[in-house]
């Protein structure tokens, strides 16, 4: 995977988001429709990246029900062609195996990235029943998604799942921000350079990217992490 970055299309109308990611297609390793842009664009519009040259499309949906569910769920974006999806490490190995089922089922290629810990989450875990630190939480959450093709976490723990759990699953990491940008929501952010230092096959930007010139910001990114 020589490709490193993959530009979130978060908070952009359907025709924005074509737009900027034709220009920087070719410093990308791909895109990353989440729900928001998913929800406004419906399948046929999000077919659209699949024109401009992404076939291998970041669908960040963050799926989670029961594995019956799951898996008729995923066959139902069969008419996109799309290379990663994301499911919840919370709904279980079960479910996971049937994520894989379904997406091998449309494409053996389609790789099912089991989310851990939401990067805006840090102090809130112990509201939520959580007993073990946020970096515990993010392994045993992993260990407990084998069946997953990989993981997204922090770059924060990026390094621990690479020593705990596996050095040859995919890890994507979002919340990576430049040195002096804003973190936003992201309560467990990084930079591009720890990302990869700490393990992470891609790291995931947004906001940072898309404010200002955007094939310019990419370039910025692309020399931090030479």
């Amino acid at each position: 995977m020589n490709k490193k970055v993959i530009l979130a299309l978060d908070n952009l109308d359907l025709g924005t988001a074509l737009s900027i990611s034709n220009q920087v297609k070719d410093k990308l390793l791909t895109v990353k429709v989440g729900l928001e842009l998913y929800n406004l664009a419906h399948k046929t519009g999000i077919k659209k990246f699949n024109d401009i040259g992404f076939n291998n499309l970041f669908l960040d949906l963050k799926l989670q029900d029961i594995p019956s569910t799951i898996y008729r769920s995923i066959l139902a974006l069969k008419e996109i062609k799309f290379g990663y999806l994301t499911v919840m490490a919370l709904g279980g190995n079960e479910m996971i195996k049937q994520a894989k089922k379904a997406a091998n089922e449309l494409d053996p290629n389609i790789k099912i990235l089991a989310v851990t810990i939401l990067t805006s989450l840090k102090n809130e875990l112990s509201k939520m029943g959580f007993s073990s630190s946020v970096e515990d939480a993010v392994v045993q959450l992993a260990k407990n998604s084998s069946e997953a093709d990989g993981y997204v976490c922090s770059a924060l723990e990026a390094k621990l799942l690479r020593e705990k759990v596996s050095k040859d699953k995919l890890i994507f990491c979002p919340g990576i921000r430049m040195p002096g940008d804003s973190k936003d929501d992201q309560a467990r952010s990084a930079s591009p350079a720890l990302a990869l230092q700490n393990g992470a096959d891609a790291c995931i930007m947004g906001r940072s990217l898309l404010q200002g010139d955007v094939s310019k910001n990419i370039e910025k990114v692309l020399n931090s992490i030479k």
